[in-house]
């Protein structure tokens, strides 16, 4: 299809307008509305031919009906965004939606207006040109998925009670990854699973609270859950990824379970690595001054890998502090997801979307380190996957989200030499130059540690 009815730049367009809308989550329902109608406005195809629901705060439901034969599909996104927090620190607002250099700025361009915004535009590109879907096609859009995620499990529950069974869940996780020095040819991560979530707070009220605290801390900074190679990454993300690598990384990738130790070992040595091979806690906030009489709180962050337990994660930091007068409260807990397949129709035909747009890309089932509201679908059918056509350039990295830390990024060996050493032509070398580069041309970053030895680069980004 040309989407011949629609402008060029028309998605780009309605990108800018909706990122206007400040649907900050937890924020005022009729800011929710306003987008509403704002999407109508943009799409006035689709929503005519769709039944709409609202549901919560500001979630949008629409159905697009099908032929009776055919197989239901959803899809997902959300509305909101996180907060901007200090917008003096933004380079340009963070609701408005400006253009510069090509790119499009602002809250929720890349997570997700950008991807509600063109499967919005498919659909209505699609519908202009006089297409009509063969099943039922269901477009969930949550108000809450920064936050707590209530809006999307309660359209799950909906479409449940109404016998909806879909062919296939499609989600946020993934995207298209240009070739670099690492690797041989253009990637697509796919989401096939995600890990489980936990995130809890400690208080004191005692005398010395602070030190209180303080030894909670320390007892429960000694809880490290054993690394492993866990589904999907054993039986699926590994041996996809063995036509992107030379060499020795290849053969070992032929051969995952019999290197299962030295693979552990080397991704173990990266924070890409750590997030799919271990259960991680982190404490990552702290807030309360007890010299102004507040509550000293900790605040602490867990992402739960495939196998383990949030609950049993849970057991341990509750011994931590079984004896200390201190109070845990529970904000979220969430078990690792289930595990989709990566065959079977559902797959073979998202696998064959992307391979007729984006020729010569290596499809790559993978762990989402982060959690999406894909889980909360997961009881209307197996096939939950989470992907966004978007082409990702390694430079693109640097752009999602505000803030970005790369540390040993690709210290992926031992080894002589080091990127600053110009006789060292190594794969990591190439490549560690090239990312440096990449930041060195940014003027968005505040500040930069030169690569050095086998690879280290540290870089903070407004």
């Amino acid at each position: 299809m040309s989407y011949s009815a629609l402008p060029e730049d028309y998605a780009a367009r309605a990108l800018s307008l909706c990122i206007m809308q400040p649907t900050v989550s937890g924020g005022d329902a009729g800011i929710f509305r306003r987008l509403h109608t704002l999407l109508r406005q943009l799409f006035p195809r689709l929503f005519s031919l769709c039944s709409c629901e609202t549901l919560g705060g500001g979630a949008l439901l629409l159905h697009l009906p099908g032929t009776p034969e055919g197989q239901p599909l959803v899809f997902l996104s959300h509305l909101d965004v996180v907060s901007p927090g200090d917008i003096s620190a933004w380079t340009y607002p963070p609701f408005g939606g400006e253009t510069h250099g090509g790119y499009i700025y602002g809250r929720g361009a890349a997570d997700m207006k950008g991807h509600l915004v063109a499967l919005l535009t498919a659909a209505e590109g699609l519908l202009s040109e006089g297409w009509q879907p063969g099943g039922d096609i269901w477009l969930a859009f949550s108000c809450d998925e920064e936050t707590r995620g209530g809006s999307m499990a309660a359209m799950a529950r909906l479409l449940q009670a109404r016998g909806v069974h879909p062919a296939f869940i499609l989600d946020e996780g993934g995207n298209i990854s240009q070739p670099f020095s690492l690797t041989r040819k253009p990637f697509a991560t796919v989401g096939v699973a995600e890990k489980g979530r936990l995130l809890f707070s400690l208080s004191c009220t005692a005398p010395r609270a602070l030190e209180e605290l303080s030894r909670a801390a320390a007892r429960i900074s000694r809880i490290h859950p054993r690394a492993r190679l866990c589904d999907p990454v054993l039986s699926d993300m590994l041996p996809a990824m063995r036509p992107l690598m030379n060499g020795r990384d290849r053969f070992c990738l032929s051969h995952g379970r019999l290197f299962h130790g030295s693979l552990l070992h080397r991704l173990s040595r990266t924070a890409t690595g750590r997030a799919i091979t271990r259960t991680q806690l982190s404490l990552w906030r702290q807030s309360g001054d007890a010299l102004l009489g507040e509550i000293p709180t900790l605040h602490y962050s867990a992402s739960i890998l495939p196998g383990d337990s949030a609950e049993a994660l849970l057991r341990q930091v509750r011994r931590c502090i079984r004896r200390a007068p201190i109070t845990l409260s529970v904000q979220c807990m969430e078990e690792p997801g289930a595990l989709s397949p990566a065959s079977g129709p559902a797959w073979d035909a998202l696998c064959t979307a992307i391979a007729v747009h984006f020729p010569g890309t290596v499809i790559v089932p993978s762990l989402l380190a982060g959690g999406t509201d894909a889980r909360r679908m997961e009881a209307l059918c197996p096939q939950v996957y989470r992907f966004s056509p978007f082409i990702l350039p390694q430079d693109e990295l640097l752009r999602v989200h505000g803030v970005i830390v790369f540390t040993d990024v690709l210290a992926l060996e031992d080894g002589q030499g080091g990127v600053i050493n110009p006789a060292d032509r190594s794969d990591k070398a190439i490549a560690m130059r090239e990312l440096l580069t990449t930041v060195e041309d940014d003027e968005g970053f505040e500040s930069t540690l030169t690569p050095d030895g086998t690879g280290l680069l540290i870089a903070y980004k407004k």
